[in-house]
């Protein structure tokens, strides 16, 4: 009796330890202080401090072995005031010059024209468990090269932090637009000398969670946002004013030549967009990296890359050059009350009419802007007046109808579909239809019928495999209404074993429906999946789950029949 009990003790300690070190953190910053500071003259400085103390071989020989500072040496400088390791024993380990690695940002790789950007590596010394890595810099930036003082930033880091502090320091005379959202914490204000300060104080951060799909978006992660704009009218005007001009004589003569035995206005407008997307390259630097800043149009051209904003710009004067209405715009990142300037956008997108339809188009794909899909859950605005833009729901809805014929050897399926433009790209046909077939092996006298569904199906995704539970809201692609029929003949020598059934699924997240009809040599298969809304909480998240993992399962997109 006493072995069983050592025993049940042994195993409860062991759960207990492993619990814990599931539970703890890889590392914690015991404080993280960012420092904002705009001069009288435009000029301004960034400084980052940060105080970070490692408990695992992960933190110390992966994730935080190194720190990256991006910065521009034409109109900014970099200064390290102090960088160092406290190792346990209260060792200092000052890091050497040798540790400090310039290198071109992995952004800038394929964009010459952007390879005087500079990324600081600061690799760290003197790690081991429990060590503390102190770093202090700042980034000096001239008057002229930023259009104004423009923050977000989103608190929550891979780690907990014991204390984050915002720090804004400008003239008196400055106003300033800010919103911390998510988290309650008011600024402590100071004014000496015509300068204001402004603090704010957060503590006790918890870790970023590590679940998929979470994002400031959704309107439940922590941010902070500030500028010195008067509004998003005033911050996308400072991008809209480097935008070329209608009647611009260079992209009159492409769009001329790219729109040649066009006729109507849908062909002009995707032949642009082909050009676009295929003829110039994507570079991957932000609106941030590069000051804000376009290259000139024929620059872009003549080197045949660009970034997302300049590829925006062509994409727009082309497509205005050949005739069609189109106009810039911003997605926000985030829904705030203010503050949000050119660092809280997200992505920027064309809106273009044509044919009396309109089209929300990127420079990089045939589908749908972002924006389109949103919901209007964060706002979008035009840049030339800062109007902010409403859309109609787009069309979710994917159905599926599939006549299958068997044989012992293969099924062939005769596929006809109806797809919404939320599901599809521009340009393609809502109504297709198409045939396929599937091989079948016989296994121990029986075989394997797979159910085709839409390539883009919620069934296809990792949406229908995720963990149990949840703390953050979770925002799906769409409004998802998939419905799919299949219609199965079976011959003579083959029977149907998959039982007949008739189940439904229906909660406050929607709704899920999968049948089976058996009527002689003929069996009908019906699935359908139903959401009621696109922004879930965690609340709702059970409900929601419960709908996905029944629709994901790939049971019900397979068919058991015998061979006799």
């Amino acid at each position: 009796m006493m072995n069983k009990i050592n025993k049940s003790t042994l195993l409860i300690c062991l759960l207990l330890m492993a619990t814990s070190a599931f539970a703890a953190s890889e590392a914690e910053y015991k404080k993280l202080a960012k420092t904002y500071t705009l001069n009288a003259d435009g000029s301004q400085e960034y400084r980052c401090n940060m105080e970070l103390t490692l408990f695992t071989h992960t933190a110390m020989n992966g994730t935080y072995g190194e720190s990256f500072i991006v910065y521009n040496p034409e109109y900014q400088e970099l200064k390290i005031h102090s960088s160092y390791t406290k190792q346990k024993d209260g060792n200092i380990i000052k890091t050497p010059d040798n540790a400090f690695v310039e290198v071109l940002p992995h952004s800038a790789a394929d964009a010459p024209a952007y390879n005087h950007l500079k990324e600081m590596v600061v690799v760290h010394t003197g790690l081991e468990l429990g060590a503390t890595i102190y770093l202090d810099y700042s980034i000096l930036t001239k008057p002229g090269y930023l259009p104004a003082l423009d923050i977000y930033d989103e608190p929550l880091q891979s780690s907990p932090v014991k204390e984050y502090t915002y720090t804004i320091v400008l003239p008196e005379s400055v106003q300033l637009s800010y919103t911390l959202q998510n988290y309650k914490a008011k600024p402590a204000t100071q004014v000496s000398n015509g300068t204001k300060t402004m603090k704010w104080t957060l503590q006790n951060l918890p870790a970023a969670s590590r679940n998929p799909f979470v994002s400031a978006m959704n309107g439940d992660i922590p941010f902070f946002t500030a500028t010195t704009f008067v509004s998003e009218k005033e911050a996308l005007n400072a991008l809209y004013k480097q935008f070329n001009p209608q009647n611009d004589p260079q992209l009159e003569g492409i769009a001329e030549s790219i729109c040649e035995n066009k006729n109507k206005d849908t062909e002009k407008l995707e032949a642009i967009l082909d050009y676009v997307i295929n003829n110039l390259d994507n570079s991957q630097l932000s609106l941030a990296e590069t000051g804000f800043r376009l290259r000139p149009v024929d620059d872009v051209i003549n080197t045949a890359y660009g970034t997302a904003a300049e590829k925006i710009n062509i994409l727009s004067g082309l497509l205005n050059a050949a005739g069609i209405q189109a106009e810039p715009a911003a997605l926000y990142r985030v829904n705030a009350e203010k503050g949000c300037g050119l660092n809280a956008i997200s992505e920027l997108f064309v809106i273009a009419q044509a044919d009396g339809k309109e089209y929300l188009l990127t420079p990089t794909s045939k589908r749908m802007a972002t924006a389109g899909s949103l919901g209007n859950i964060v706002p979008s605005f035009k840049l030339a007046n800062g109007e902010r833009l409403t859309f109609d729901a787009p069309d979710t809805d994917i159905n599926y109808k599939v006549d299958i014929t068997l044989t012992p050897e293969k099924a062939e399926n005769q596929i006809t579909s109806q797809t919404g433009n939320a599901q599809r790209p521009y340009f393609s046909e809502d109504k297709a239809s198409g045939s396929s077939s599937q091989s079948l092996k016989v296994k121990n006298g029986y075989v394997l019928v797979n159910l085709p569904d839409a390539p883009v199906s919620l069934a296809n995704s990792s949406f229908c495999r995720m963990n149990s539970t949840r703390k953050e809201n979770l925002r799906m692609p769409c409004k998802a209404n998939e419905q799919y029929t299949y219609t199965v003949h079976i011959p003579e020598g083959m029977e149907l074993r998959t039982p007949a059934v008739n189940k439904t699924i229906s909660n406050a997240a929607g709704q899920v429906i999968y049948s089976i009809e058996k009527d002689g040599n003929t069996a009908k298969i019906t699935r359908s999946l139903q959401l009621s809304k696109q922004l879930y909480t965690p609340a709702e998240y059970k409900d929601l789950r419960t709908l996905l993992t029944e629709w994901g399962s790939t049971d019900n997109k397979i068919l058991l029949l015998s061979i006799l």
